[in-house]
């Protein structure tokens, strides 16, 4: 949109050049000098603030640089990345597209670099939330501005590969404001052989939690779940999908979103990877994901695997929309806004039905 009206500008500038010389050859003589140089002017004024803009995106373009290789250089030097840094830097970024590769590039080069000396603030109050096969996960208060947070850390003789990609993907998510809630990114270092994130804590509980106790209706679920797949929707059309969306994943926070967290199994669409490697939870994988491909279809697949866990009967046109989901990838939904309207439609068509056989 800037681009068209810088062009815009500039082609009106030149016509009002061209219509100043007409008037200086042919105008009444009275009139032919001030009307010239009042087009003339008008026109150069133009050219000269299309000229004064495109000066000034070229000097912001050359501090982004300036600041992206202050990134790299520091991160070659083993200095651990702040949050503040990441989040002044990037907004200071050209954007391309819907991403900023350089940067994030720098930003992951800062993260693979941290810094194993310097120690994380101290925490207090440390509480047990869950321990995986791969991580433990804490709850602590930093000891002194007293906010609360999540430490989440690798098992002894686990790769910190995981833990790594999720805090460059929590990094990624503020900078580029895809409208997910998740955890913040605050710290991230090496130390001792073992990677460790330290992230914001979300208030609420997990889908699984709610679910289990009857707390959720299948309506609010699907509503839930029908505004999530929007936001997965502008996710997978930044270029990534989570790879590991399932109901102990999501938290459902006060204000009545869905927060997603658990983000080390996210990757770049369309670009395989060794199904070795896989870290999600297969219960809610698609077939295409347990071969190694990354694709959207694997965040609505699992979606609709969600459904079906935290839904046991669902009513006739819900349960066609979670056979959808879940069916052969030829027949699911395209992207998550189609699986968004089905689901909703599907509410509605359902609430009908319900009243009827009442």
């Amino acid at each position: 949109m800037k681009r068209f009206v810088q062009d815009l500008a500039r082609q009106f500038a030149f016509a009002l050049i061209v219509v100043a010389l007409i008037v200086l050859v042919l105008g009444e003589e009275a009139r032919r000098a001030a009307d010239f140089a009042f087009l003339l002017a008008v026109g150069l004024g133009l050219l000269g603030i299309e000229w004064i803009v495109a000066l000034s995106d070229r000097i912001r373009c050359n501090v982004s640089s300036c600041l992206v290789s202050d990134v790299c250089t520091r991160a070659s030097s083993r200095s651990t990345p702040s949050p503040c840094a990441f989040r002044q830097r990037g907004r200071h970024q050209a954007s391309e597209g819907v991403t900023v590769p350089l940067f994030r590039r720098a930003s992951q080069a800062a993260l693979q670099h941290a810094s194993v000396s310097r120690r994380l603030p101290e925490y207090r109050e440390m509480t047990h939330l869950r321990r995986t096969a791969l991580h433990e996960v804490l709850m602590a208060r930093n000891a002194h501005t007293g906010q609360r947070v999540v430490i989440k850390r690798v098992l002894p003789g686990v790769a910190n590969r995981d833990l790594k990609r999720e805090a460059g993907m929590l990094v990624w998510l503020e900078l580029e404001r895809v409208p997910i809630p998740a955890p913040r990114y605050i710290d991230y270092q090496e130390r001792d052989g073992r990677s460790t994130l330290v992230m914001t804590y979300i208030e609420g509980r997990t889908v699984e939690e709610l679910s289990a106790t009857g707390t959720l209706s299948a309506p609010v679920i699907v509503r839930l779940l029908a505004r999530m797949c929007v936001a997965l929707d502008v996710l997978h059309r930044a270029g990534y999908a989570h790879q590991d969306i399932k109901p102990a994943n999501l938290i459902l926070e006060p204000g009545g979103s869905l927060a997603v967290i658990d983000w080390g199994s996210a990757r770049r669409i369309h670009i395989p990877y060794d199904p070795g490697a896989i870290t999600c939870t297969p219960e809610f994988a698609s077939p295409e994901q347990l071969r190694g491909l990354v694709l959207p279809g694997n965040d609505l697949y699992a979606v609709g695997k969600t459904l079906a866990a935290v839904i046991p009967a669902p009513p006739p046109a819900l349960a066609q929309v979670i056979a959808r989901a879940t069916g052969p990838l030829s027949r699911r939904y395209a992207t998550g806004a189609d699986l968004s309207r089905a689901l909703l439609t599907a509410m509605r068509i359902d609430a009908a039905w319900q009243g009827g056989a009442a």
